[in-house]
């Protein structure tokens, strides 16, 4: 599912109000698209046991302009997370 345009721009602001480094850390340049998707990291269980479906952390992602280096943040972090019925995240 493709991220709205105000989702994104949600995205920025509250990047920027990390006060992260702006800069690509490859390249050096400032120029980031937020990716037009979010992306789901899965986490693994390394006891080897399998739980479904499998715990992940939802983020935004941003890709150098310049570069293609891409910089992963969690939803949950940057309070862009909508809460579910019965108010969990």
């Amino acid at each position: 599912m493709a991220l709205s345009k105000d989702f994104k721009q949600k995205v920025l602001a509250a990047i920027n109000s990390k006060k992260i480094k702006s800069n690509c850390e490859l390249c050096g340049q400032n120029n980031w698209s937020v990716a037009d998707q979010a992306v789901t990291l899965l986490v693994s269980n390394l006891e080897g046991g399998i739980s479904l479906p499998p715990p992940h952390i939802p983020t935004a992602a941003l890709v150098c302009n310049n570069c293609g280096n891409v910089r992963l943040f969690a939803l949950s972090v940057l309070g862009l997370l909508e809460k579910k019925e019965g108010g969990a995240k």
